[in-house]
């Protein structure tokens, strides 16, 4: 139950830091995570596509520095080979910054 709700709240502050971060590429449909696992699923329907892309982020992690929180992505998989090579090359192992005003649930339940 606990694990739930901490996922949920992690959830939504994570999944709006990816829709700020995606937004002039395309909308996200779905986004799942688990802290158990530590993965993150998510799909993305991207401008001019006709069907979604689906990520997986296989390990994550949750950073907190000087009162600033990050995710930081170690191994990304999509449904499209050309993106996995991008994700490779510029995502992985890079921080991704969660809004401030997300931090506050994060502070919650990290």
């Amino acid at each position: 139950m606990i694990r739930s709700v901490k996922d949920k709240t992690l959830s939504r502050a994570i999944a709006l830091a990816v829709n700020t971060k995606i937004r002039k590429f395309g909308t996200m449909l779905d986004f799942k995570l688990d802290s158990r696992t530590k993965t993150i699923e998510l799909e993305i329907m991207l401008k001019g596509e006709t069907e979604p892309l689906f990520v997986k982020v296989q390990r994550y992690e949750i950073l907190e520095e000087n009162g600033r929180y990050f995710l930081l992505a170690e191994r990304i998989v999509t449904s499209r080979e050309w993106i996995n090579v991008v994700a490779e090359s510029y995502l992985q192992g890079q921080r991704i910054e969660i809004p401030p005003r997300y931090a506050r649930l994060l502070q919650l339940v990290v």
